[in-house]
């Protein structure tokens, strides 16, 4: 007769649970990462149907007309062929333009000429509308 145990445990780590903890780590690297900006703190107009956005290259313009590409000051006469390097080895050539609300309009339409005239995407910055 065999009295030997019936219920034989396992002894073997189960990877479920270390699966799901680097899933979860995953998500959060992700998340941080779309919140993570590259940009200059401007005060972005504000407009209805704002979505979040990601570039390669963000394009600020301050209100005294200081121009910062990805952060880094740059003079505005250095400015296409700081952009044209930049975006020489990337397939989708998106700008991501933050402008301040106090820029005047020409220096806007101005970028958007020079992305118009090298074939550039344009994507402009704002602030989601807030209901009053």
């Amino acid at each position: 007769m065999d009295l030997g145990q019936r219920n034989k445990v396992s002894v073997t780590g189960n990877m479920s649970s270390m699966t799901d903890l680097v899933f979860l780590l995953l998500i959060f690297f992700i998340i941080l990462s779309t919140l993570a900006s590259s940009g200059v703190n401007v005060d972005l107009p504000q407009s209805k149907g704002t979505v979040a956005v990601s570039s390669k290259l963000t394009v600020s313009i301050k209100p005294d007309l200081t121009y910062y590409v990805n952060g880094g000051e740059v003079a505005k006469e250095n400015l296409e062929s700081l952009i044209n390097i930049k975006l020489e080895n990337v397939s989708d050539k998106i700008m991501y333009l933050q402008v301040d609300k106090e820029v005047p309009t020409g220096a806007t339409v101005e970028i958007i000429g020079m992305a118009k005239a090298n074939e550039w995407k344009v994507m402009l910055g704002s602030n989601p509308k807030r209901d009053e």
